[in-house]
């Protein structure tokens, strides 16, 4: 049985679902009551894409795999920093990337998605899974917009170059060493280390990946921007 809160958040993430028509945004097709309450959306058979690193570690996909799953996070996030209003997934992780039996990647999970009513407004709730989080969202008054986005799919583009052959960002940070991850990332701009990657991969890849967890949002690169220079690779 789900409490009121939960049913509100539940009724919440269908109402926007029932919103959204994109080939990678996970589809809405309807919700069930009995046993249990439970979403009803497109079958991933892969599952997501967290785990996948797990069970294919050691039989990585190529180079233009990953940059397809890479253009199709992004193609869908620009869908919806693109709509009028914007809205804000707020909870990138590889956690929320599933994947389907055609190999395509689709953003699923959006409990935690807000519409940005103004564009000249910002939001201010803590939400999110901190190894994600942009580092904006961590201050006592937090104040951001969709960049935030930008910022958490940076981090899941690197999961994906390393396929998660160094585990999840920042994870040998344990709880009780939060304020210390808060104060390395937040204050010393500390990311996670891309020297193995700089020697596999093109160096414009690695430079858009930096460009999209830099420390000023306004600075990071729009999802639109990012979409339109991962499809040249897939292009050639």
């Amino acid at each position: 049985m789900l409490s009121d809160q939960d049913m509100e958040e539940t009724k919440k993430e269908i109402s926007l679902l029932m919103q959204l028509r994109h080939d990678t945004i996970i589809q809405f097709i309807g919700l069930c009551t009995s046993p249990r309450y439970c979403l009803v959306t497109d079958y991933c058979a892969k599952g997501d894409l967290y785990h996948y690193f797990q069970r294919t570690r050691n039989n990585p996909p190529g180079f233009k795999q990953k940059i397809s799953y890479m253009y199709d996070i992004a193609w869908g996030v620009s869908y919806l920093h693109g709509r009028r209003p914007p809205i804000a997934h707020r909870d990138i992780k590889s956690m929320n990337i599933l994947i389907d039996a055609d190999d395509r990647a689709k953003v699923a999970d959006f409990g935690l998605a807000r519409i940005r009513e103004r564009s000249n407004t910002v939001m201010h709730t803590s939400c999110g899974t901190i190894n994600w989080q942009a580092p904006e969202i961590w201050r006592i008054n937090p104040s951001y917009t969709e960049k935030a986005d930008v910022y958490s799919l940076g981090l899941v583009f690197w999961e994906i170059l390393t396929w998660g052959e160094k585990g999840y960002p920042y994870q040998s940070y344990t709880e009780q060493s939060r304020e210390f991850l808060f104060h390395r990332v937040r204050d010393c701009h500390y990311r996670p280390s891309v020297k193995s990657l700089e020697k596999s991969y093109p160096s414009p890849i690695i430079l858009l990946m930096k460009s999209m967890w830099d420390p000023e949002p306004k600075r990071r690169p729009s999802m639109d921007s990012v979409a339109h220079k991962l499809r040249k690779y897939l292009q050639d």
